[in-house]
């Protein structure tokens, strides 16, 4: 897509998420509090606002586990190519719901599988790489600048459409903050995380697409299969025996997502359920045996399935759920300026530098990112964010009262 741009595509991502974070940062610092973005923009611009921005949000929680599927599909397929990859995604989404159905606490030992595997994983691949292309393979140097940037094939469009999807690949770095209030002094530890966790993401992301790119040079017009292609890279580097491993991995950090995803998203519709937000006979109900809520278990697995829609293109599953993303972090700069340049009245040099300019920046490159998205994750995204917008009109009585609080 990108002509070979990979890794600026990263810069870009990692520059906008950056300036992003700094903005989670201050506001964390200012509301040390549950609810991420959705309580910074209730708490600085309003509760209505803060309600649409918490619904905008809930789309990733509603579709990450959608991509999940579809990854694990499209690499046991590439294994098990008699087994089609829809198939693969049912029998993924029926495993998740079975495991969170029943109550198993898979997720943590999932999470531990889920950190130290890929790590090693990553490292045993930039060795392999590395090796490669000093033996001459490849581009034959580590030194190489159309590593970065060719500009036979540069197309800015195709860029930052680009780096707009992989904002997914940064999805999380602004979770922590959900945990403020069981956080040892809030106030600095929250923002140093959430930069720590945006940056040191971004540089491992950068490193590893160059150095691929430095070990086949030649991939876009080569590869076959974009959406599974690093089973095709390992082959070309000579390592084709990774490649069993990698679909391990990526089977077994697919499942740990959808767990703690599916898990998530139950409990934030049955949080509303409760509140009478959404029907509270359905959504409320707890399963008298397990303990669980089972119907909003089952509903989330139904929206799993959806990946049989796009098992074709990986690429569309990640534009739905960047839509998302990127809506929340437009939200976060917007709540820096508001609170503390508008409402505090901070307007110093430093102020209008730390407080205006910065997130004015962060906000501009997150809209263009998200106006970057593709047509149809545009067409669903603001479908969902129309109907958040009736449901607020509905329960507040056309606007006139505050709308009920969500429990993200």
């Amino acid at each position: 897509m990108t002509g070979g741009h990979f890794p600026l595509v990263l810069v870009i991502t990692t520059i906008a998420m950056l300036l992003t974070a700094l903005s989670y940062a201050k506001m964390s610092r200012k509301y040390p509090v549950a609810g991420s973005v959705y309580s910074y923009v209730s708490k600085s611009i309003g509760p209505k606002l803060g309600f649409i921005a918490g619904w905008t949000i809930m789309l990733d929680y509603f579709l990450l586990p959608m991509a999940c599927y579809l990854s694990c599909g499209l690499y046991l397929n590439t294994m098990f190519p008699s087994v089609p990859i829809w198939v693969w995604i049912i029998i993924s989404v029926i495993f998740v719901a079975f495991c969170n159905y029943r109550g198993v606490e898979v997720a943590a030992l999932m999470n531990n599988i889920n950190t130290i595997f890929p790590i090693v994983a990553v490292v045993v691949t930039l060795v392999l790489i590395i090796k490669f292309v000093i033996g001459g393979g490849g581009a034959g140097t580590l030194l190489y600048a159309q590593g970065f940037y060719n500009p036979d094939t540069f197309q800015t469009s195709t860029i930052f459409s680009a780096a707009a999807m992989m904002a997914i690949v940064f999805v999380g770095f602004d979770s922590v903050t959900t945990f403020s209030e069981e956080t040892i002094n809030p106030e600095k530890t929250m923002g140093r995380a959430v930069i720590i966790i945006c940056l040191g993401a971004g540089i491992e992301f950068i490193i590893v697409a160059y150095v691929m790119n430095c070990g086949w040079p030649t991939a876009v017009g080569e590869m076959v299969d974009p959406n599974t292609a690093i089973t095709e890279y390992y082959k070309y580097i000579g390592a084709a025996w990774m490649n069993s491993i990698f679909v391990v991995l990526n089977t077994l950090a697919c499942i740990g997502c959808c767990i703690a995803g599916q898990a998530a998203t139950a409990r934030i519709l049955l949080g509303m359920g409760r509140d009478g937000f959404i029907p509270k006979k359905f959504f409320g109900y707890i399963h008298p045996k397990f303990q669980t809520p089972s119907r909003n278990i089952l509903l989330t697995a139904a929206v799993g399935l959806t990946a049989i829609i796009f098992q074709d293109s990986l690429a569309s599953a990640i534009s739905l759920v960047s839509f998302g993303a990127l809506a929340g972090f437009v939200f976060a700069n917007i709540t820096v300026f508001t609170q503390y340049f508008i409402k505090d009245q901070q307007r110093d040099l430093k102020g209008i530098i730390i407080y205006l300019i910065l997130p004015l920046l962060g906000t501009i490159v997150d809209v263009y990112l998200w106006l970057s998205l593709s047509v149809q994750a545009k067409i669903v995204g603001f479908s969902w964010l129309a109907l958040g917008i009736v449901f607020l009109a509905i329960k507040t009585k056309g606007f006139k009262e505050l709308p009920p609080e969500l429990k993200l």
